[in-house]
């Protein structure tokens, strides 16, 4: 009877001790109705022994302290607050419906180490139009602090070569792609947004490494560079160069920044340049003071002596020189290239018909002279021409003849010639086998018919020496 009464007193006090652990237990478990379970974790924090309310007065504590921070170009950093742009939160009840669905009898795993996470919106909401007025209010946002692109271009310098001024990209914005980007950066709580990355500042579409624009620079002053010194006949010097050159450039019609070479324009102002050079140094002359070998000096008519510019060759040379991009030096182009000064170049034949004799002079030097037999004085129609004349042609073995005899059908002479220099229409220099003699008064009554006649062998000099083109002058 005694052993059985100890077995129930045994089974009624582990029945008391079990009793009181579970009211211990459910005791414990009381407070988790209204606070969370230790190790509870909600968007990251732990909430432990915090009531709902608790958890969404801290959410609420840190969404309103929010702040976007935007960085502009140019390490510009601005801030907008949530005061500027009505932000607020606004709870949606999560907190609370986790805490109901937390299971209270569960304290337990909190004291032993164990963890619960959860998840909830940080709801809130903001002043749509708030924020577009507090970002367009930015300084970088407004239109009157920011500047437009400008592209690189061409500069002219002080010194007349250009260079390329750098572009600059300025400050303008897309403001509406910016505030669809902080709109979007606001909505999902974020802190900070870098707006150049956007790609939302103009941009200069010419840039100082523009191949083009390197290549057009780069040969414009390779024209600048050019130096063309045209020598004149007096000694002179005219020096073309980049202080006038620059002038001849054009300048686009949209773009007065943009230098470029234009044919008609620079091939008008070689002819320009060419014609201003021959108005100042072109000249000829009808008369000449001439020194003659046995009468001294005395005035004589000419014709087409002097100096005057082709200018329609010499502009079309200036050009192709100038299209080189290499400084030369240049002599004129002449079409009418003979010295007038009275000793005509110091190169030239003198035929004095009262002496009958003839002197070849070369740079000054006489060379050869000879005795001669020229027109027949007493026939007008004979006579040899004076004047200053051009050897225009040289021959050999020559008939000369004269005109023909109507009544015989044959010419008035016929004259075979070793050496023929005319220069003047029938009249020439040559030999005269048939001639004995030379000088004297011979040409009086047995000259000529206007040619000058001079012995064989002072006739062969002279053909070796003459040059076409020399000067004959007849006194």
């Amino acid at each position: 009877m005694k052993k059985h009464t100890g077995i129930l007193i045994f089974l009624l006090l582990f029945l008391a001790a079990v009793g009181a652990a579970v009211c211990f237990y459910c005791y414990q478990a009381a407070p988790y109705e209204t606070i969370f379970i230790e190790g509870t974790f909600i968007n990251g924090r732990n909430v432990g022994n915090m009531t709902a309310a608790e958890v969404e007065e801290d959410i609420r504590s840190r969404v309103e302290d929010y702040q976007l921070v935007l960085h502009f170009a140019g390490d510009a950093k601005e801030t907008l607050t949530m005061e500027q742009i009505g932000f607020a939160y606004s709870p949606e009840g999560k907190v609370q419906k986790i805490l109901e669905s937390q299971n209270k009898y569960e304290w337990i795993r909190g004291k032993l180490g164990q963890t619960a996470e959860y998840t909830v919106g940080e709801a809130f909401v903001y002043d749509e139009q708030k924020l577009r007025e507090a970002l367009f209010s930015l300084p970088e946002m407004r239109a009157e602090n920011q500047t437009a692109p400008t592209d690189a271009y061409m500069r002219m310098g002080e010194d007349h070569r250009l260079s390329i001024v750098p572009e600059n990209d300025g400050s303008q914005i897309d403001g509406e792609t910016v505030f669809a980007a902080v709109k979007e950066a606001v909505g999902s709580g974020q802190q900070d947004l870098d707006v150049t990355s956007l790609g939302v500042y103009s941009h200069a579409d010419v840039r100082s490494d523009n191949a083009g624009l390197l290549l057009q620079v780069s040969d414009l002053n390779s024209y600048l560079d050019e130096v063309i010194t045209y020598t004149l006949y007096d000694g002179s010097q005219i020096v073309l160069d980049k202080n006038t050159m620059y002038t001849w450039l054009s300048v686009r019609d949209d773009d007065p920044n943009y230098y470029y070479f234009n044919v008609d324009v620079v091939q008008g102002k070689c002819r320009d340049f060419i014609a201003d050079m021959a108005a100042k140094y072109d000249y000829v002359k009808d008369s000449v003071v001439f020194h003659a070998s046995w009468q001294g000096d005395m005035t004589m008519a000419c014709a087409d002596y002097g100096r005057v510019i082709d200018q329609e060759a010499e502009s079309a040379a200036l050009y192709d020189s100038i299209l080189s991009r290499q400084s030369s030096d240049r002599t004129p182009i002449y079409s009418l290239e003979r010295d007038a000064d009275g000793t005509f170049g110091g190169t030239y034949v003198e035929v004095d018909i009262e002496s009958q004799h003839m002197w070849y002079y070369h740079d000054g030097d006489l060379w050869l002279e000879s005795d001669v037999v020229t027109g027949k004085g007493s026939d007008e129609s004979r006579r040899t021409p004076k004047g200053v004349f051009d050897i225009y042609t040289k021959e050999r073995n020559r008939t000369l003849k004269g005109e023909v005899n109507p009544a015989t059908g044959n010419p008035s002479y016929e004259s075979f010639v070793n050496y023929w220099m005319p220069f003047y229409e029938g009249c020439g220099l040559h030999d005269a086998t048939w001639r004995g003699s030379f000088g004297g008064d011979i040409y009086w009554n047995n000259g000529s018919h206007g040619c000058v006649n001079m012995p064989y062998d002072k006739a062969g000099q002279l053909y070796e020496i003459l040059e076409v083109g020399t000067p004959v002058i007849i006194i």
